[in-house]
This record gives C-alpha cells, sequence and structure tokens, in this order.
C-alpha cells in the first residue's frame, strides 16, 4: 500500500527523481514531469460509481428522511466525504467504515486501508479488524509518540471494541502499553453491543489479489499498472523536455558577446556596450565563428510523435483498468476523459456493474447499521445508481416521441421512459397534464394525445 501510496500521490522517490551526469561529469538531480495518471484513474472511478444523482431510499418517504439527515449532517458530510472515501479506495484496495455514537450522534468514521489489520476473517469476510491511530506529544526536546489500537470484532450477534493505547520514545516501536484512560478519560476501555449488525464495514474492490493470495485484503486498481504508468511519464517528461532542449537558439561569437568600447565617461573610464542579453539563454557563445558571428538554429520539435505515443501508452492502461480503448486522449496540453454515453455494452459498463455490485452491498450494510442505531424502521434498502453516463437521455426521448407519436406508447409510458417515473407516478401526473388541458380523466395513461 505504501508503493501505490507513492504512485497516487503523484510522486515517487526512486522514479521521479533522477541523476543525471552533466558534461563536466557531476551528477544532477532532475524531477520527472507526470501526468499523474494514478490520481486521475482514481477519481474517475469514483465518478462512475457515485455522483448527486445516486439516490438512497428506504421503503418510506419519512425513514428516507431520516436516514438522509443523519448521512448528511455536519458531522458525517456522506455526499462530501463518500466519493474521496471511493477514490481513495481505488487508490489503496481497501477502507474501511466506523459507526459510533457521540453525543446522542451517530457518527461514521472513514478510514484509510493502509492504517487497518484483519485478525479474523474467514475466507474473504473480515469479522475482526484493528484500526491504527498515532499522535505524538513535545515536551522540550523529548518527544513522545503515542500508537492508538482499536479492535473491532464480530460475532453471534456481538459487537465487541476495545481500546490499547502504547507509548515509544521511537517513532518505528510500538512501545510500551499504558492506562488507555491516561489520555482518554471520557472513552469506554472497552464495550460490548448486542446487534444484528456489525458496527464497521471492509471495503474492497471485487479485484482477486496476486500480491498476497491469503490477504482478505482488496488489490489497488493501480498494483498491476506500474510499469504502464512509468511508461506514460517518460514520454510525457521527453515530450516536455523537447520544449526546452529544441528551442530556438542564436549561436554567437564570444568576441561579439564581451561587447565593444565606444567612449568614456565622465572619470575617464571606458563604456561598453554589449549588443547581446547575456541573461537571455536563446544565445550561445562560442568561439571560432569569426567568419559567421551570428547565426540561427531552429531545432525541428517532435510533437506530435511524443502526442502519438502518449496515446498509445494511454489505451494500454485504460485497457487494463476496465475502462477500454479511447477512454483516455492527450491533446499536447493534458488528459481529456471520453464524453461520449458509454454503451451498455462496453468494457467500462461492464467494469462499473462489477464494482458497483460489491461497493453497494457495503454501502447497504452501512445503511443498515446506521438505521439500527437511529430506531429506523424499515422493510427495503433501494440504491438507484446514476446511469445518466449510460443512457443517451436525447436519444431516449427522441425514441419515445417516435413510438407515442405512432400509437406504440402511451403518453404514461413516455414519461416513465423519459422522466424514469412508476407506473403510479407517471399516470398521475399524465391526469394531472390531462385535468389542466382537457379536464379529463386516464385510467390507464393511453387515452390523452401527446399532439392534442
Amino acid at each position: 500500500m505504501a508503493i501505490w501510496k507513492q504512485w497516487y500521490r503523484g510522486s515517487v522517490n526512486d522514479f521521479h527523481f533522477y541523476d543525471v551526469k552533466s558534461v563536466n561529469g557531476t551528477n544532477i538531480t532532475k524531477e520527472r514531469r507526470t501526468l499523474n495518471m494514478p490520481k486521475k484513474i482514481c477519481e474517475d472511478f469514483s465518478k462512475l460509481d457515485w455522483s448527486e444523482k445516486v439516490e438512497i431510499r428506504l421503503d418510506k418517504p419519512k425513514n428516507t428522511e431520516k436516514l438522509l439527515k443523519i448521512l448528511n449532517s455536519k458531522e458525517n458530510d456522506f455526499k462530501v466525504n463518500f466519493p474521496i472515501f471511493l477514490e481513495k479506495l481505488y487508490a489503496l484496495g481497501s477502507m474501511a467504515t466506523v459507526e459510533y455514537s457521540k453525543n446522542g450522534k451517530t457518527i461514521i468514521d472513514y478510514i484509510d486501508g493502509d492504517v487497518i489489520i484483519p485478525y479474523k476473517y474467514t475466507n474473504s469476510y473480515i469479522y475482526g479488524i484493528i484500526t491504527v491511530s498515532r499522535f505524538t506529544e513535545k515536551d522540550g526536546e523529548s518527544v513522545q509518540y503515542y500508537t492508538l489500537l482499536t479492535y473491532h470484532e464480530y460475532e453471534d450477534n456481538l459487537y465487541l471494541k476495545t481500546n490499547e493505547l502504547y507509548v515509544s520514545k521511537d517513532e518505528n516501536e510500538l512501545g510500551k502499553e499504558i492506562l488507555f484512560s491516561s489520555k482518554y478519560p471520557n472513552v469506554e476501555e472497552s464495550e460490548i453491543i448486542e446487534t444484528e449488525n456489525p458496527r464497521f464495514q471492509v471495503w474492497r474492490l471485487p479485484i482477486a489479489n496476486n500480491f498476497d493470495t491469503e490477504s482478505p485484503l482488496g488489490l489497488s486498481i493501480l498494483a498491476n499498472q506500474l510499469d504502464k504508468f512509468k511508461s506514460i511519464d517518460i514520454k510525457y517528461d521527453s515530450f516536455d523536455n523537447e520544449f526546452l532542449s529544441g528551442k530556438r537558439r542564436i549561436l554567437v561569437s564570444k568576441a561579439a558577446v564581451k561587447g565593444q568600447v565606444v567612449g568614456v565617461d565622465e572619470k575617464g573610464n571606458p563604456v561598453m556596450v554589449s549588443y547581446f542579453d547575456s541573461n537571455d539563454d536563446v544565445y550561445v557563445a562560442l568561439n571560432g565563428m569569426d567568419e559567421e558571428p551570428v547565426k540561427e538554429i531552429n531545432f525541428e520539435l517532435r510533437t506530435q510523435e511524443h502526442i502519438d505515443a502518449i496515446n498509445q501508452e494511454l489505451n494500454y492502461l485504460s485497457s487494463a483498468v476496465g475502462l477500454g480503448n479511447n477512454y483516455y486522449k492527450f491533446d499536447g496540453q493534458s488528459v481529456k476523459t471520453a464524453t461520449e454515453v458509454i454503451s451498455e455494452n462496453s468494457d467500462t459498463y461492464r467494469t462499473k456493474q462489477h464494482h458497483q455490485t460489491a461497493l453497494y452491498s457495503c454501502l447497504e450494510d452501512l445503511i443498515k447499521s446506521i438505521c439500527e442505531m437511529e430506531g429506523i424502521k424499515y422493510s427495503s434498502i433501494t440504491i438507484d445508481p446514476d446511469d445518466s453516463i449510460i443512457e443517451d437521455t436525447d436519444k431516449i426521448r427522441q425514441q419515445a416521441m417516435s413510438e407515442y407519436n405512432a400509437g406504440l406508447i402511451s403518453k404514461a409510458e413516455y414519461y416513465r421512459r423519459v422522466n424514469k417515473m412508476s407506473e403510479e407516478e407517471a399516470i398521475e401526473f399524465a391526469n394531472k397534464m390531462n385535468d389542466e388541458i382537457q379536464n379529463q380523466t386516464i385510467t390507464d395513461g393511453s387515452e390523452f394525445n401527446m399532439t392534442e
């Protein structure tokens, strides 16, 4: 995870910083330019899986309202935090959520995967994790490193939560255990809750872990693409250097650069005038240019060759992560994401559906836990994904209008397709429109002709 996190950050120490030998034999450390595709991929997958158009519903509107009030509270800020949570899930492969009560409010703790240790699991089902958090205290020159271990375990309808606190003078060591209450006097050290739903969820991508086949933790979407990220950044760095090394140069004689004496000042000192700006790196002074003291050189930039090479690498990458070919395009300035509607037969759509099955299952477990803690009764949980990127809404509207005018569908059916209404909502809306225009009653949505 530490390696994946560096690539997600966009700066890998042993790759993006490298040494080159100069003409005088000394080593110069250079920084390699990056398109930061790991970050871009994680962002785009998060957007595919989640947007403000995703709808969470319980069986009754009042129950949905209670749930959304908790999710979107100032403390949880689900609309903002959950897309970020998903983005980091794609980067790290595993994340966790923990629910607890504080001051009478239900709080969701969003936890990064690199501070999660599973210790009880069967196959891929994890029912015991340790979450790790650290803080320091400084007293003069002395620094104390504190590590808080929190055990979360769920078995036989019992949720067990236990806290342990350790202190060390070495940040690389756990140190000795101390009283938990010495730093957290108002927090219970251990508690057992009888519950039908665990108060924690471990989120993983539905990708087989080929790094550690015995681990129950998930795999980053970046894990098997590091060579491709390197190839992209090498080519992008070369593209950037093409403009630096291939820019216009003017060769001038060293004698001309030195300038000429044009007179003396009031104190009798010679006045020198240079016809070239010595601070402008477009000029290169050379010896042996007596016959041609000034010569301009314009290098031919290999711009299109670099753009084509980068786009080829982007195709390899997008195909490898399940986004299909031509999802990304480099135009010489930045990477653009495909804006056309995603087909239901495309690799992108199939990957999106595959991921959402696992992610929405975890989200349902989170919702169940919150509802139980808040006493919200429900008989069903519905999560409607955002299909606007899958469906061409203009095409659907045109097709529905064409079928309606041909008498193949009713007006209610038109509303069902175009406005995503239920059957009852569509008929009710058609009745309302009809009452406003003709004061007629519609029983099945078929009587009212849209062209009337």
